[in-house]
């Protein structure tokens, strides 16, 4: 067996992970649905929760791309 071919027990593994993280995910949604009010400077809006934490984790995944020197460097 290489190290490329996925054994079953990896591929069970990782499945049973991504169903769970699935449900958790849709749990949280499902728990968030009533509309949240957020105003910055002249500009307001409402939206449900879920939506504005979607739109911060985006944010920050881009400002983390944007300023890659915080990143790790790992030394060879």
């Amino acid at each position: 067996m290489t190290r490329s071919e996925p054994t079953a027990r990896t591929v069970r593994v990782r499945t049973v992970v991504a169903v769970v993280l699935a449900l958790l995910a849709l749990t949280f949604v499902f728990q968030n649905t009533e509309s949240k009010s957020v105003r910055f400077l002249f500009w307001s809006t409402s939206m449900p929760a879920w939506i504005w934490l979607l739109v911060v984790f985006a944010a920050g995944v881009v400002a983390g791309s944007l300023f890659p020197w915080f990143r790790r460097r790992t030394r060879r």
